[in-house]
């Protein structure tokens, strides 16, 4: 008889493989999301918008602001007592929530009023990637546009503040918290606004849904049980801003939950839509 001798031959193609895809949808990842900072910081119209969420924001802190002071010897002494200055001051946000969520919409709903989205998928056939980075990049330009507003809006309502004696310090307990919270929930809002916009694909409409979504929200949340009203979108970013926990509102880091919640849901159900129905 004659013995059969088997060679082994170490097999690393399915390891080179994997590695490979793996080196290669990071590569593309990169790409998507250069094409959409790209896109984004080139149009003029984004530095305007952050113009003007710099200019409302903190205008409407400081008018905030100014009505508090002047209705102080008026305020019942329960509500003086319960007066969150930092929270005052930092009433931008539902601005710059606002702003900048549109800001959000028109990256999306501007491409598929052009047909330009066809060109964007056509290079990118990725889409759900290409919508998660278009998410990804306006986040993180509302994030520090946010912040900025909050400082200065912050810094000019305690001067305010200040004359009644019921001013805080930056450093007061809290107050880094309420500013770094308040740009990461406009942050999300900004995500949903993507999501928004790639479900409704129209401008006007789904600029309109996230204002209602946002500034109608704290109207309606009025006829709601406190339970319920304090996980509406709007009332959750106001609460996200809060150093003195209130009634109705939830804790600053829940808020926050919730508002991501809120934007992976809308994301998520705009990437089935965006997958599934042509542009």
């Amino acid at each position: 008889m004659s013995a059969t001798t088997y060679i082994s031959i170490p097999v690393r193609t399915s390891r080179a493989a994997l590695i490979s895809r793996a080196l290669k949808a990071r590569i593309l990842k990169a790409r998507i999301l250069k094409a959409e900072w790209t896109k984004l910081r080139t149009l003029p119209s984004t530095w305007r918008t952050a113009a003007l969420t710099l200019t409302l924001g903190i205008g409407f802190g400081v008018a905030v602001s100014f009505s508090q002071m002047s209705q102080w010897h008026t305020m019942p002494a329960r509500q003086r007592q319960v007066f969150d200055p930092t929270s005052a001051s930092l009433s931008g946000v539902m601005i710059a929530a606002v702003v900048l969520g549109a800001l959000a919409v028109r990256t999306v709903t501007a491409e598929y009023s052009t047909g330009m989205i066809r060109s964007t998928f056509s290079a990118m056939p990725a889409r759900r990637l290409v919508l998660a980075a278009k998410a990804a990049t306006v986040a993180a330009f509302a994030f520090p546009v946010t912040l900025l507003g909050n400082v200065a809006g912050f810094e000019l309502g305690q001067r305010m503040f200040a004359g009644q004696h019921v001013a805080v310090s930056i450093g007061h307990p809290g107050v880094l918290r309420a500013m770094f919270f308040g740009a990461v929930a406009v942050s999300l809002v900004a995500v949903i606004g993507v999501g928004i916009g790639g479900l409704i694909r129209h401008t006007a409409g789904a600029a309109t849904t996230l204002a209602l979504i946002i500034i109608g929200g704290l109207t309606v949340g009025q006829f709601l049980p406190a339970g319920w009203r304090q996980y509406l979108p709007g009332i959750a970013t106001q609460a996200a801003v809060t150093v003195h926990r209130s009634a109705g509102l939830l804790r600053p880091g829940t808020a926050i939950v919730v508002l991501a919640v809120y934007a992976a849901i809308t994301l998520g159900a705009a990437s089935l839509r965006v997958s599934h129905r042509d542009a």
